[in-house]
């Protein structure tokens, strides 16, 4: 029976993981063509990790350099990283139980690359982070001065309700993308009915410092 058991949960950890690299792979396709025809600015190479905690794969991050003409020379001025966590400290904690919500997508436009090698990425808790703003529950933001797009920020959905569609991609992650890189409020960008969309609550953490749990 234990055997079994085994079997069953390395079968569903490995569909698990097919799924995030499927759903990577799509990103990654999807941005690289969508964020260039926007006029933003164009796309350099992806930058790509994963997580493990010995043999066990715990999450993957993808990083693509955005690139504007600088004395004609494309210049990398920001990121646009993305987060696939289905276990381990990529998680949040849901604020009625304190337990792990589920596997999530992190979608971030951050001056620097995702790496989990030199902690620059999505982790809980979120002590920290500080100070990050957050906004109507949805958008955390960090005030920056360095990236042309404006401060940087963080959302995160629900990896139960996406998959690999484009259509659903466009609106669950390239919509929101654009509209935050041109400036657009959180209410706008990422709106009440967007699909997985996770709400995040500011709660009280030792030494006077903030950590956040979640709603779903």
């Amino acid at each position: 029976m234990q055997n079994t058991q085994a079997d069953a949960s390395a079968r569903d950890a490995e569909q698990a993981w097919r799924k995030a690299k499927q759903l990577e792979q799509a990103l990654i396709e999807l941005l690289q063509q969508a964020l260039p025809a926007s006029g933003l600015c164009t796309v350099g190479k992806p930058l790509t990790e994963q997580q493990k905690r010995g043999e066990s794969r715990l999450a993957l991050c993808c990083s693509l350099p955005l690139l504007q003409k600088k004395k004609r020379k494309d210049t990398i001025v920001a990121f646009l990283d993305f987060q696939i966590s289905l276990a381990g400290d990529g998680v949040p904690l849901l604020e009625s139980t304190a337990q792990p919500l589920g596997a999530v997508l992190h979608i971030a436009h951050w001056t620097c690359e995702f790496s989990f090698d030199y902690d620059a990425y999505v982790g809980f808790p979120a002590t920290g982070w500080q100070p990050w703003l957050n906004q109507a529950g949805r958008l955390l933001r960090w005030e920056d001065d360095e990236s042309p797009f404006g401060d940087e920020w963080t959302y995160s959905l629900r990896l139960d309700a996406l998959s690999a569609d484009e259509g659903l991609l466009r609106q669950v992650v390239l919509q929101p993308v654009l509209a935050l890189l041109e400036g657009a409020p959180a209410e706008q960008a990422l709106p009440d009915g967007l699909p997985g969309l996770i709400r995040y609550v500011d709660i009280p953490a030792a030494d006077g410092l903030q950590d956040l749990r979640v709603t779903g």
